[in-house]
């Protein structure tokens, strides 16, 4: 299969490079509609549908995300909880909530608000400096980070998904990293780059290959739709939406929160984390209910 997959790509490489040259005999104008070059015309033309094909069949991610077995029903639970930074800045302030299993629950909040810090406290990482968090037990987390802190500069993408195996246990089969990887549309030959190479859309479609070769049953995602193109977009939504598992999504992306979360928790400053049902929309339309309430002028008393 290693021998295929190599074939392939120097077969792509020679008509890639026939390709581009055919190109640029086009472009030198007149003497291509010459009668005696129809045929060339006609040759290329064909090898531009060929190059859309290939391109079209390379151009859609196909991601699966491995489910481990159920967690129990409550994933966490915190009580009255608080946290703050060494420089005294409150970041949770007596923080309650109830997380089961299933629950997809989006957090909102700008950037350096905590989010992270609540995030580590809710999943047992952290201690909270008041009050008191409860885990669930049989938790497998596949944890999604920004940062992409999980990544090895100086590896290359397979041996970042591998371990420098050639061979990947996926949903009970067996798959050649590679096979694997073109899923996630990264050529044979990106596949043995560093990822020191790679742009910022590649590493996070290289960060959700490596995520999904473990099963889950809870996925924290810190930004993962980040420099992500439509389609990979609209897949990950799809595989999120019938994840059975737990998700903690933290996004600024308003439509994805939208179609994917059925709860959110939401930073409104000063350490208050208020729970709203919904997605960004629906907070919007509690948070703007609320305001209009605690804001309406009461009625004039009639004088006695």
């Amino acid at each position: 299969k290693k021998e295929m997959l190599e074939v392939e790509e120097k077969h792509d490489a020679l008509f890639d490079k026939r390709l581009s040259q055919e190109e640029v005999w086009i472009r030198q104008g007149i003497k291509a509609r010459r009668t005696r070059n129809e045929g060339r015309v006609r040759a290329l033309e064909a090898m531009r549908r060929e190059y859309a094909d290939r391109r079209k069949r390379q151009g859609t991610a196909k991601m699966d995300i491995q489910q481990a077995e159920k967690s129990g029903k409550i994933v966490a639970e915190a009580r009255e909880i608080n946290f703050a930074f060494d420089d005294g800045k409150t970041v949770v302030k007596s923080f309650s909530t109830l997380i089961q299993r299933g629950d997809k629950v989006g957090l909102i909040g700008r950037n350096g608000v905590g989010i992270t810090t609540l995030l580590k406290l809710l999943l047992g990482e952290l201690e909270p400096q008041g009050g008191k968090v409860k885990t669930g037990t049989n938790l497998n987390i596949a944890y999604f980070d920004q940062y992409r802190s999980a990544l090895d500069e100086t590896k290359s993408v397979q041996d970042n998904v591998s371990g420098g195996r050639d061979m990947l246990e996926i949903s009970g089969k067996s798959r050649h990293v590679i096979s694997y990887l073109q899923d996630f549309l990264f050529s044979p030959d990106r596949c043995r780059q560093p990822v020191s190479a790679l742009s910022g859309g590649e590493r996070n479609r290289l960060l959700l290959a490596k995520l999904f070769t473990k099963p889950s049953n809870i996925l924290v995602l810190d930004e993962p739709t980040n420099d992500l193109d439509i389609d990979t977009l609209d897949l990950l939504e799809e595989l999120l939406i019938d994840y059975k598992g737990t998700i903690l999504l933290v996004s600024h992306d308003r439509a994805f929160l939208n179609n994917v979360v059925t709860s959110t928790l939401v930073f409104e400053g000063e350490g208050i984390i208020n729970q709203y049902v919904g997605g960004y929309d629906d907070w919007l339309r509690q948070r703007d209910a609320t305001v209009k309430t605690s804001t309406k002028t009461p009625e004039k008393q009639p004088k006695p």
